[in-house]
């Protein structure tokens, strides 16, 4: 039996104000074109399908096309779907039973018994071969569980492992009992590595929404997870993989590869994984391209390399800039500079972020802190000015910036005395 595992599409995303359609558009008609090309018998969505809880019609209309495609595209494909931490678990099982019809099967929510026990039942999905139509194995099918979905008190690995539990007791009740297991999750799994730089995958601090892997890897044959970007297998989980996310959530994930694992079961459960990749519409540009900070000249000459922007080009594969200026001084028009220079270069621009010197002292730094008064003698705005910018630059202000200073400083002294 053929898988293929993915997960994190985020569809309706914005990456710093840019809407991010037609990059999500482009992955799914490369991955159309893997289902089309490899035939798999069934495809994994591992959670976050999409990036809020109330996406835009666009980002709805993205998935609904898709599966359409892929159900008509690959007789018999079965599609799972569960829902992340960023969609709504409602929405998505909204068009369910409609779904159904189609091949597609989504669990977005936990049902409950009417003696208030989870319905284990209702998680378990077969999965057949297409040539066949005999289910080959059976896919657990857990979304991302918050903390009113398991009994007071757990702590998420604790909920986690009480579902785990039912759900392969469920199992072995079950007529699928002695097929290979498969899971399908989304959670924090501890061995795996995160995006720590700016915390776009949304983690709870200090960590503690990571958990054991082994919580959902016992007796499983694969463990396809979404919820962190990069894709990975999960260290010390033989059988536990991130498919990664669609596209790049953040400049931190610059250097991700993207793409879906290929899963390869046989009748006893053995697993082949491959790696296939999707390359993204638009790259991540860092200036500089490498260390933490350039200054201001090196910034400029690298827009300058930059390349410009043809007639006609709509800009539909120009990378994302961020610009990482090492700031040793403050520099009031250089952002006007950067956008001037950049009006006719072929990159969709993001943001700059500049990074000060650490003070020059501790002393200096506790000069910066003092108030307009000590002692109760007022301090003159210029050494109020000069002690800042000591502390934030560590060094003395330049002496034009000085003398600029001063002039502003009379300016504001003879209009005072006029009113």
């Amino acid at each position: 039996m053929k898988i293929l595992h993915t997960a994190d599409w985020h569809l309706g995303n914005t990456f710093h104000g840019h809407n991010r359609t037609d990059e999500h558009r482009h992955f799914l008609e490369l991955l159309l074109d893997e289902l089309r090309q490899r035939q798999p018998d069934a495809l994994i969505v591992a959670g976050d399908i999409f990036d809020s809880p109330n996406p835009p019609a666009a980002a709805e209309e993205l998935l609904y096309d898709f599966l359409l495609r892929a159900t008509t595209d690959v007789p018999g494909l079965q599609v799972v779907l569960i829902a992340g931490n960023h969609d709504s678990a409602g929405r998505l099982e909204a068009p369910a039973e409609l779904l159904k019809t189609h091949n597609v099967y989504v669990r977005g929510t936990v049902r409950f018994l009417p003696d208030g026990t989870p319905d284990f039942n209702y998680h378990l999905l077969p999965l057949a071969e297409r040539t066949t139509g005999e289910a080959a194995c059976v896919c657990l099918a857990l979304p991302f569980l918050r903390g009113s979905d398991y009994p007071v008190g757990m702590t998420p690995e604790e909920g986690l492992r009480f579902f785990f539990n039912g759900l392969h007791k469920e199992v072995r009740r079950s007529a699928w009992k002695g097929l290979p297991i498969i899971t399908a999750a989304h959670f924090y799994a501890a061995g795996a590595e995160i995006c720590a730089g700016e915390h776009s995958e949304r983690l709870v601090a200090g960590g503690q929404d990571c958990v054991d892997a082994s919580v959902a890897a016992d007796g499983t044959a694969y463990v396809g997870l979404g919820h962190l970007h990069r894709a990975q297998q999960v260290r010390g989980a033989a059988t536990t993989y991130y498919a990664g996310s669609a596209l790049p959530m953040s400049f931190t994930e610059r250097g991700y590869r993207h793409g879906v694992w290929q899963v390869e079961l046989d009748e006893d459960g053995a697993t082949q994984i491959s790696r296939i990749d999707i390359e993204p519409l638009r790259k991540l540009l860092t200036i500089p391209e490498k260390g933490n900070a350039a200054s201001a000249a090196e910034v400029l000459h690298a827009i300058a390399e930059l390349p410009k922007r043809k007639k006609g080009d709509l800009g539909t594969q120009w990378p994302y800039l961020e610009i990482r200026l090492a700031e040793t001084q403050p520099e009031p028009t250089l952002m006007h500079d950067v956008t001037e220079m950049l009006a006719d270069r072929a990159v969709r621009f993001c943001r700059m972020l500049r990074a000060l010197p650490e003070a020059a002292s501790k002393a200096d730094a506790e000069n910066a802190t003092l108030t307009s008064w000590a002692g109760g003698m007022e301090i003159p705005p210029f050494q109020l000015a000069s002690d800042h910018y000591r502390a934030r630059y560590g060094e003395d202000m330049p002496k034009a910036l000085a003398d600029r200073f001063k002039l502003a400083e009379q300016a504001a002294a003879v209009e005072q005395t006029q009113v």
